[in-house]
């Protein structure tokens, strides 16, 4: 009886080490289970059982130290992935034709409104399925643009007078002339209403204007072929339209019309005016002409 019991009890010592050494754990309890004949099996696994019949959790080493790497792991960037990142116009002309597709259809995935413009570059792509997709981001842009404005035209239509309506359809209209989905014939047809728009506004009084607004009112007025509405604009209300922007725009201008006296005129005005801050570009632009003089 007892050789039965001794037999039995070094075979459930040995099936546990062999159960443990499967699963990579610490097989010592079994040479416990030898040593104290049952005993040993009632001193290990009581105390767990009451424990699961309590509802508590024993500590479990393995399960908290992976738990612990995987919430550090989600607190630091992927190096590699983030060193790596380059920008869309130039992974796609290094690119190979699968990955282009799939750089492609990645950006499209995140949100085609906001993406689209980074995709541009492969819109004459050899590829002709590259080239598909730019074609179908474009237009599904246009489509969100094209609703947006019309929604917020509507609105304003129906209280010309609320401010808010007046701001969100110059900003739709701005944003759907700008976003180089439209032709060369659109874009012209849209910058005159967006002139018109402002225009209204001028004939009640023009308080509703913002300085970005009348600032993106003279340039669209220069690149419609309004030159004496923007230049009128630009001596009559300069302080309205007192910016970089405004300042390239109407030399651009001057220089189109072959008129040099205007032109040195507004070079000479944006080095004297020291209240326009201006950018790399600008100051490019400045000191090319100044050596030119």
């Amino acid at each position: 009886m007892v050789a039965a019991f001794l037999a039995v009890n070094l075979a459930g010592a040995v099936l546990y080490a062999l159960v443990k050494a499967a699963r990579k754990e610490n097989v010592g309890a079994a040479v416990f289970f030898i040593f104290l004949p049952g005993f040993g099996y009632i001193i290990y696994f009581v105390p767990r059982l009451i424990h699961r019949l309590a509802g508590r959790e024993t500590y479990d080493r393995d399960s908290l130290v992976k738990r612990f790497q995987i919430e550090q792991a989600a607190e630091h960037p992927d190096v590699k992935r983030e060193l790596g990142i380059v920008p869309v116009e130039d992974a796609m002309a290094v690119s190979g034709t699968a990955e282009k597709r799939a750089l492609l259809l990645n950006q499209l995935k995140k949100d085609v409104g906001e993406n689209y413009k980074a995709l541009l570059a492969a819109e004459n792509d050899e590829d002709s399925e590259s080239a598909h997709y730019v074609a179908a981001a474009k237009m599904e842009a246009y489509r969100v643009q094209q609703q947006r404005w019309m929604e917020s035209y509507k609105t304003y239509q129906k209280d010309p007078a609320d401010p808010a309506n007046f701001h969100a359809a110059c900003t739709a209209l701005r944003n759907l002339i700008d976003g180089r989905i439209l032709s060369s014939r659109e874009q012209e047809i849209y910058k005159k209403t967006y002139c018109g728009l402002i225009e209204s506004q001028e004939q009640r009084g023009g308080k509703m204007l913002s300085g970005e607004e009348y600032e993106v009112y003279l340039v669209y007025l220069v690149e419609s072929g309004e030159s004496e509405k923007a230049e009128r604009i630009w001596n009559g209300d300069r302080e309205k339209v007192r910016s970089e922007r405004c300042y390239m725009k109407m030399i651009e201008m001057y220089y189109r019309q072959k008129d040099k006296e205007k032109f040195q005129q507004c070079m000479k005005d944006l080095r004297a005016d020291k209240q326009v801050r201006l950018s790399a570009q600008g100051l490019e632009v400045l000191r090319y002409w100044m050596q030119r003089e």
